[in-house]
């Protein structure tokens, strides 16, 4: 083996090393433990006598050849350099436990070391770990060096990289940036496919846009996925995951993890013409557009689950986002509008439709003291869901509660067009609290009277409706009967209408939990969202 490589061994023993000081071994210190078990059985006695020996001895023993001599300096340099100490006693050990193990004298030993690449390799693993006895215990954590890190091929911002844009910029597919906490002044543009983006605490791991850069991130890129960090204070967005405008190219894979967005200039975590993503265990607030954004494509293929958003304008919004959109197990509070489906004449893909929205807690929505982008989502303000212009939607088993206008609305949406709710169904919901807790916004047919328009109500646990009896005039599963009234959008209070705050006033969020094993989990590139059994979801309890 050529001279840097013995040690380059025993440099790979170092987690090892590590379980044999007490720490909890990983998977893959027990498949090597398992790989050189019997080598380390059949050298453990003549280490033991080697250790002894070499502790008794005193230095300037002219018993060790010329050769010996060469091997144990040859070494001490390399731990020396590599390590930082240089400890006699340790290289002697592993160098006559290999030299009784292979049977070979020193001189072969030399000459074999010099010119052959893996010679010796499991007899010296198995000295290595065996020798380890002799070391003081300082020297010992210096050869355990990153024996505890699990993940050694890490890019490391700043200890690697010194900035989050040079780590990306060297990634390759399949790379793991993992960066330190502290406040990175960036706007990361990410165009590697299938790497992961990772702080090591969520809290402290901070992306500040300083109302001056324009995206804490954003990507172009297929498969790439940001963890555990917070991204503030830009004029745009938290995190962007975009195709092209110009050649419809659309960002196959995404995901956000533990992400924490606050005071972006529009919204927070916001995917355009992609699919194939998901939306995890985040938190957005103070956003003058939505907090959570997924629009124009389809299929979507998305999952929104877990998440927290509030004190924006729109907790979600969805402009042409169609088919296979689950939004789930999350909380919608504190919005002007809470979750809101729809569809609009300026992006491509119209209409909207076919999403989920199950299992979620939306409530007090209807909140003034909240940044907007535009006063027109004004005519929805205080509603909880809403499915503005969409069709074929399924809103189903969740909480809707304490929202000012109006808990759970299918509406019409002005644009460029006229665009109509169509075949959606409202079920199993419980509702409470709102002007309307159950609304049907429509238009009339030539006899004055409003249809369903496909449309259903059934099952839901609510006090109030707009058009009266909903669930009896539209119900799901029987036949529709046309009414002669119907909910309108919200009048607004009149005068100057409803108050609104700048987004960079808002406050700071509190912190939210870090992600679980940030440092030691393996990255692991964004894909399909998982497959969801809606049917095992419930209506949430209350907040």
């Amino acid at each position: 083996m050529k001279t840097h490589k013995i040690f380059a061994i025993i440099f790979s023993l170092a987690f090892i090393a590590s379980s044999c000081g007490g720490s909890d071994s990983s998977s893959e210190s027990a498949e090597v433990v398992e790989t050189t078990a019997a080598a380390v059985e059949t050298t453990a006695a003549a280490v033991e006598t080697t250790v002894a020996a070499v502790e008794e001895s005193e230095p300037g023993d002219d018993d060790e050849s010329d050769f010996r001599k060469a091997i144990v300096n040859l070494l001490n340099e390399i731990t020396s350099d590599d390590l930082g100490f240089a400890n006699s006693d340790y290289t002697e050990c592993i160098v006559d436990a290999v030299h009784e193990e292979s049977g070979d004298d020193y001189e072969t030993m030399m000459e074999t070391i010099m010119t052959e690449e893996d010679a010796y390799a499991i007899d010296v693993e198995a000295a290595a770990i065996a020798c380890i006895s002799v070391l003081s215990d300082e020297e010992f954590e210096m050869l355990a060096g990153d024996a505890g890190d699990p993940l050694p091929d890490a890019l490391r911002v700043p200890d690697d990289y010194a900035t989050i844009q040079d780590a990306v910029d060297d990634a390759v597919p399949g790379d793991l940036i993992l960066i330190a906490p502290g406040t990175y002044y960036e706007s990361v543009i990410v165009e590697t496919d299938d790497i992961v983006i990772r702080g090591l605490d969520r809290n402290e791991v901070i992306i500040d846009g300083q109302h001056e850069r324009p995206n804490g991130f954003i990507v172009f890129s297929d498969g790439v996925a940001i963890e555990n960090l917070t991204s503030h204070s830009h004029t745009s967005n938290g995190i962007f995951f975009t195709g092209d405008y110009g050649t419809d190219i659309i960002v196959d894979g995404y995901r956000a993890s533990y992400v924490t967005t606050y005071n972006n200039g529009l919204y927070g975590l916001y995917a355009f013409n992609a699919q194939n993503g998901v939306f995890e265990h985040s938190y957005g607030s103070g956003h003058p557009d939505s907090g959570f954004y997924i629009g124009q494509c389809n299929p979507c293929n998305a999952v929104i689950d877990n998440v927290i958003s509030e004190h924006n304008a729109l907790g979600y919004s969805g402009t042409n986002a169609s088919n296979n959109i689950v939004i789930m197990n999350s909380i919608f509070r504190h919005n002007r509008l809470g979750v809101v489906p729809n569809t609009l004449d300026s992006e491509e893909l119209a209409p909207q439709g076919n999403i989920t929205v199950v299992g979620n807690l939306v409530t007090d929505n209807g909140n003034e003291e909240t940044p907007r982008r535009s006063a027109d989502w004004d005519i929805g303000f205080g509603v909880g869901i809403v499915a503005a212009g969409g069709n074929d939607n399924l809103i189903v088993r969740n909480r809707v509660e304490n929202n000012s206008y109006a808990g759970i609305a299918l509406s019409i949406f002005f644009d460029q067009n006229l665009w109509e709710a169509h075949d959606n169904k409202v079920i199993e919901n419980v509702v409470s609290g709102s002007e309307f807790d159950l609304a049907y916004v429509s238009i009339n047919e030539e006899d004055g009277t409003y249809g369903s328009k496909g449309n259903c109500f059934s099952d839901n646990t609510f006090t109030t409706s707009a058009p009266a009896d909903i669930e009896t005039f539209m119900p799901c599963g029987g036949e529709a009967t046309n009414t002669t009234d119907t909910a309108f959008p919200n009048p607004g209070p009149g005068g100057d209408g409803y108050g609104v705050v700048d987004h960079d006033t808002m406050p700071v969020p509190d912190e939210q939990p870090s992600m679980p094993d940030a440092d030691s989990a393996e990255g692991v590139p964004a894909g399909p969202p998982p497959s969801i059994d809606i049917d095992s979801i419930g209506v949430p309890s209350a907040g």
